[in-house]
């Protein structure tokens, strides 16, 4: 996956997080998150190589928490978070361009359709209920890719002018 892309999915979560009063920390600047995803991955290594430390596995696990890794992607992760908030009403869930009150206006203005990205982020939210259900859940995979794609970088952060 693209790193900037995976940047992007984590602001986009914490932000989510925020909203429904869970937020995992600060929000990482780009480097930050870099220098702790890198981590992760080391420490996954060592975990691989070492079979199951349970020192190591703690340590992915705040990490992983603290990233926000495999947020959205993850169905497993996705069905533990969504069912904290089952009973509630959630604006941000409610429908795409309620989902996209958590980008910036500058943000929503670099999204090549209004609504693309609350669609894409929101899309991720089905998958758990079509775990079990091989067709429903491969197309709706390539639908997420396929809004995926059309989405691009539109964070503020990606668009900075230098010096500025």
């Amino acid at each position: 996956m693209d790193p900037y892309r995976e940047y992007q999915d984590y602001v986009v979560a914490h932000r989510l997080r925020v909203a429904l009063g869970q937020p995992p920390g600060r929000l990482l600047h780009l480097s930050e998150y870099a220098r702790l995803r890198l981590r992760r991955s080391e420490l996954v290594r060592k975990l691989v190589s070492r079979q199951g430390d349970p020192y190591l596995l703690a340590q992915i696990e705040q990490l992983t928490e603290e990233l926000n890794y495999g947020f959205w992607s993850n169905p497993g992760m996705m069905k533990t978070f969504l069912r904290r908030f089952a009973t509630l009403h959630i604006p941000a869930l409610s429908s795409p361009q309620a989902f996209e009150d958590l980008l910036t206006r500058e943000e929503r203005s670099r999204l090549s359709e209004p609504g693309l990205a609350g669609r894409y982020y929101l899309g991720w939210l089905r998958l758990p209920q079509l775990v079990m259900e091989p067709i429903a859940f491969e197309h709706a995979m390539r639908e997420q890719e396929a809004w995926g794609e059309r989405l691009g970088l539109f964070l503020d952060v990606f668009h900075q002018v230098p010096g500025r």
